[in-house]
């Protein structure tokens, strides 16, 4: 049974990965066939303020991981779009929908003191949440017959990293 998931648009195929892996280097071999969804939640947030000499509002987001409940600041929102994906390629997630916003104003707290070094905290109200899935290419390398190593390699960004 197909899912249908927001999910963020692929920005690199696998044969660009592959290409990408191959010139990083050369004495290794790589297969890059498993496209996988990792799940987020996003939340932006109307940032209330009292400033000199009338209140302002801006908007402020972030992310948080769906699974390890790791919040990141984001510059603008994310844009998502409808995917029909088979489910053994989305990674579930673990954490809660109660569990996450808290997490999330916790972390954009954190932040916020720690950037703007303000006297008194700001309110925030939610005006956006949303699940959504970021698309990662699971890459198997090898440099010899025994040696298998595994990289996930961001589909938007092309980034990679160890597994």
């Amino acid at each position: 049974m197909i899912e249908v998931i927001n999910a963020e648009e692929v920005g690199f195929n696998n044969h660009e990965i592959k290409n990408y892996l191959d010139k990083m280097d050369s004495k290794g071999s790589f297969i890059v066939d498993q496209l996988v969804y990792y799940p987020y939640f996003f939340f932006e947030y109307t940032l209330e303020r009292k400033s000199f000499p009338r209140p302002t509002g801006a908007m402020v987001g972030c992310t948080v991981d769906g699974i390890n409940g790791i919040g990141s600041l984001i510059d603008g929102s994310p844009k998502f779009k409808k995917k029909q994906i088979d489910p053994q390629n989305i990674i579930q997630k673990k954490l809660g929908s109660f569990e996450v916003s808290e997490i999330s104003k916790d972390f954009l707290y954190d932040s916020i003191s720690y950037k703007l070094k303000v006297l008194s905290m700001p309110k925030l109200t939610l005006t956006k949440k949303e699940v959504f899935y970021r698309p990662y290419w699971i890459a198997e390398g090898r440099k010899h017959s025994s040696d298998r190593f595994l990289l996930t390699v961001d589909a938007v960004t092309g980034k990679y990293h160890p597994l």
